[in-house]
């Protein structure tokens, strides 16, 4: 399968998913570097936003905000979100885009790749093909900020809201409960996770309060190394690169694009 036609087939996974998207990612951890780029009520752009993952903190903070995503469905759900959450709508800006295919992002100030993202999309495109595509897109001193899952020395990996290296792999467990108001009916999203080398696999099914299966899907993410995502990011033109071990949760990747990246 090419990468075009593998990115679409992800796009459509999420179709059926985007109703539960909202109730999921109230459960994801916010950046530890989020807080202190938000002081200067910058424009931020989410990237891809799902149905939005920090829209409270931008809402606050009072800033723009630019939602990315290549799903309609998705994008539809993060623009209800931001207007939930008090963003006023002219001051948010729907793009349906892949990331490869992104224009030139004039206004933005920050960049926020959330929930591991990159990791699935590398899965499509490599890493320093996606960090490229999003170098091109900004403007120099732009900084974007990455959740990433990464592994560590000693053969240990971060873990996240979907996957816990602790928990038992290739069987399915409880995962998550919803208030079905808020998920589209689902009480319990199950989840079946297995890891095989640098590959995590996870399998969610969202179920009923009576007990029925109202959704099945499943996800793959590519998982880096520091060295990896360091170099990845200096080969794309990125400058001033800090990596934060997760420690518990996801890693973070904070870098500024460097001169001469406009298209």
């Amino acid at each position: 399968m090419t990468s075009l036609n593998a990115s679409a087939a992800v796009i459509e996974s999420y179709a059926a998913r985007a109703r539960f998207a909202r109730a999921e990612t109230a459960a994801v951890a916010r950046p530890r570097m989020l807080r202190g780029l938000l002081r200067a009520r910058p424009h931020v752009a989410e990237i891809p936003c799902g149905a939005g993952h920090f829209l409270t903190d931008y809402a606050r903070a009072g800033a723009a905000v630019t939602l990315v995503d290549a799903s309609p469905q998705m994008l539809a759900a993060a623009v209800d979100h931001a207007a939930a959450v008090g963003i006023p709508a002219e001051q948010t800006f729907p793009t349906a885009a892949y990331l490869q295919d992104l224009a030139l992002l004039d206004e933005v100030d920050l960049v926020v790749a959330p929930n591991a993202a990159m990791n699935q999309l590398a899965c499509q495109s490599s890493l320093p093909e996606m960090l490229a595509a999003l170098r091109q897109a900004l403007r120099p001193g732009v900084k974007v900020l990455a959740q990433l899952a990464c592994t560590h020395p000693g053969g240990g990996v971060d873990s996240a809201s979907f996957y816990d290296a602790g928990r038992q792999h290739g069987v399915w467990f409880p995962d998550r409960w919803f208030d079905p108001d808020a998920a589209a009916g689902a009480v319990l999203r199950r989840r079946r996770q297995q890891r095989t080398s640098d590959l995590l696999s996870i399998e969610f099914g969202y179920i009923s309060p009576a007990g029925h299966t109202l959704h099945t899907t499943s996800v793959e993410l590519s998982l880096f190394s520091a060295p990896q995502i360091r170099g990845a990011f200096t080969a794309a033109g990125f400058l001033a690169i800090r990596y934060l071990p997760g420690n518990g949760g996801l890693s973070e990747v904070l870098a500024t694009v460097g001169p001469g990246s406009e298209s």
